[in-house]
């Protein structure tokens, strides 16, 4: 899926995180102690289309700076990275004003300055230059007293270079606040003037020292009134990362906690929004559906049997408008439990096998069922696959509670429709001829095309596993 359409924020927003940004938007400028503000959200949740909208939506009036953390990583300084996307894009912002331009090369110099006063390994030359020795050794020497007299004036020298440390951060912080003003007023246009948004993207896939430093740079020297920063992060994943740096039994959580004002999470439990936004398949796609209905109220006059009403918990279009292959998905995610991290692997997993298939027609079903059943439980599917597979089927339904589709004169479970697929995969070319036979014009199409497809096309159906399980390492 796009992130965004260039001049429509939010026109591919299915999980109104429109409104989450309108809320927020009002809530970080009418608070002025929150200065950092900590987006919440799994991996592969939405974070970046988030971002990227809410800077799209308020680009008009308001100054904003986007940052992707993970793309400079490789620089290896965090506070360089950050200055050169600040400049540049404020740079944008203003124009070509000569004021700005002044105002833009102060603020380089600022920040090189900075860059040298605040770097710890400074302090390390100072002790080197008047004991000879390396501070990671002075503890094993520290009761010399041929060093005490260096010790002591190189203790002086680090309060003295720690006072103008100050004061170089001071003056760098100073014409921060200045480009944030003309920026923001440049904006204004005679209007109310807002804070400037810096926006902080992929933060998690950092290395953590990276991440760190970052974190630590913005606490430290960015914090000035008028400028907002929005962090998007998968904190709980951060926190893991920091703590293999800092050891299994630092407080991670606490630690970062110091670095956000406040926190907000994203509401990632609509799963049929995701699903409406990420499987979007055309008539292009050639997909071979199970024709479940998903609109209550449509006739089919072509069918003789009686009609039912659908089981209260079929997944019908709903809210979302969900078409017939997407209802599909949500049923199985639903079924399996799949949170939003996995559903976007899964996504890529299921395309990666459409994209490969040989049969005529995609059999989004087969392939999407084997796929949700090889990333939740892979002794199942190796059972069903390789093994006693009727066993197999009767675990799958034991441990996970299938989801109904509703076909207008009955309402079947997931599972009961995979036994049909992993029947003729399992029992063979012949026996799909013979359940041609058997099942011949029968209401529920889907049986036929499974019976169908079988026997005229064998291999290529029985090659879905194969890729099914290259696609499985696609992560």
């Amino acid at each position: 899926m796009g992130t965004y359409i260039e001049g429509e924020p939010w026109a591919l927003d299915q999980m109104n995180r429109k409104g989450v940004a309108k809320f927020l938007t009002q809530y970080l400028d009418a608070t002025p102690k929150i200065n950092v503000l900590n987006v919440n959200s799994a991996w592969g949740s939405g974070k970046t289309f988030f971002l990227k909208n809410w800077v799209a939506e308020q680009s008009s009036d308001r100054a904003c700076v986007y940052f992707n953390a993970w793309e400079t990583d490789f620089s290896g300084d965090a506070f360089v990275s950050l200055v050169a996307t600040i400049k540049d894009q404020l740079h944008d912002v203003i124009g070509p004003l000569q004021e700005a331009d002044n105002l833009i090369k102060k603020f380089t110099s600022k920040a090189s300055k900075t860059l040298i006063a605040a770097t710890p390994a400074l302090a390390k030359g100072v002790v080197k230059k008047f004991t000879g020795v390396d501070i990671g050794l002075l503890s094993e020497v520290a009761d010399s007293d041929a060093l005490a007299d260096a010790a002591e004036k190189a203790v002086e020298k680090l309060i003295e270079t720690n006072k103008e440390t100050l004061a170089i951060v001071e003056d760098f912080k100073k014409v921060f606040h200045e480009l944030v003003v003309l920026s923001s007023r440049q904006l204004a246009a005679g209007g109310t003037e807002k804070p400037v948004y810096i926006f902080i993207d992929e933060l998690d896939r950092c290395r953590p020292t990276f991440a760190i430093e970052l974190l630590e740079r913005i606490k430290h020297l960015f914090e000035v009134s008028g400028c907002k920063f929005i962090i998007a992060t998968d904190t709980l994943q951060l926190s893991h990362s920091i703590r293999a740096v800092y050891g299994t039994g630092f407080a991670s959580e606490k630690y970062l906690k110091r670095f956000f004002d406040a926190e907000f999470t994203l509401d990632n439990t609509d799963i049929g929004a995701w699903v409406k936004a990420n499987f979007t398949y055309t008539t292009e796609d050639a997909i071979v559906g199970l024709n479940n209905i998903v609109e209550v109220g449509r006739t089919f006059s072509h069918f003789d049997a009686e009609p039912v009403k659908p089981d209260p918990q079929a997944i019908l279009s709903g809210p979302h408008q969900l078409n017939q292959h997407q209802a599909v998905i949500l049923a199985l995610a639903l079924t399996f439990k799949s949170k939003l991290r996995e559903l976007e692997k899964i996504s890529m997993q299921i395309n990666a096998v459409r994209t490969n298939c040989k049969s005529n027609g995609f059999h989004l079903f087969w392939a999407a069922y084997l796929v949700f059943l090889k990333d939740e439980s892979p002794d199942l599917y190796e059972m069903a696959i390789r093994g006693d597979y009727t066993n197999a089927l009767r675990q799958i339904e034991k441990i996970y509670s299938g989801k109904i589709l509703y076909f207008l004169i009955s309402n079947i479970s997931i599972h009961e429709i995979f036994s049909v697929y992993l029947t003729r995969y399992r029992e063979g070319k012949e026996s799909a001829r013979q359940s041609m036979h058997r099942a011949s014009g029968s209401e529920l199409g889907y049986i036929d095309r499974a019976n169908s497809a079988f026997y005229s096309e064998y291999e290529q159906m029985r090659n879905y596993t194969t890729l099914v399980e290259l696609a499985h390492s696609i992560e």
